[in-house]
């Protein structure tokens, strides 16, 4: 499987050509805030596998975990194109609304649940998880 995808300028491209390691929906408040919406949901694939085509940037912050959150994004439109939590190392979170074919997204997860607001209430059938998925 190869999931493909760019921002929303065409300025990044990317591709990573195995199947996922798991995707899953984030209701956590820095997703939200940085999303601007609900949630977001996420497809997990090793970083190894992960070519990018065109310039980034990161912004890193400190996670509720205490451990570092990398978002890499297009520095022309700000589309944040992937998340690389420290705590899952050697993982790349590709923001699914930034894939090509955006049906090729099944979430299997809830993460965050209890950060979820009321007006963006997580996916009924999904396994939840208050916090991170473990």
């Amino acid at each position: 499987m190869s999931f493909k995808g760019h921002c929303l300028c065409g300025a990044v491209h990317y591709e990573a050509c195995i199947p996922a390691v798991f995707m899953g929906n984030c209701y956590c408040v820095d997703c939200r805030r940085e999303s601007g919406s609900g949630h977001i949901t996420a497809v997990a694939v090793p970083d190894s596998t992960l070519t990018i085509t065109g310039e980034t940037k990161e912004f890193i912050k400190p996670a509720d975990s205490g451990q570092s959150i990398r978002n890499t994004f297009c520095p022309i439109c700000a589309t944040t194109l992937f998340t690389h939590p420290s705590g899952l190392p050697g993982l790349a979170l590709i923001r699914a609304g930034t894939l090509d074919n955006a049906d090729q997204v099944a979430p299997q997860v809830n993460m965050y649940v209890a950060c979820a607001p009321a007006w963006d209430k997580p996916v009924v059938g999904l396994q939840d998880f208050p916090g991170m998925a473990s």
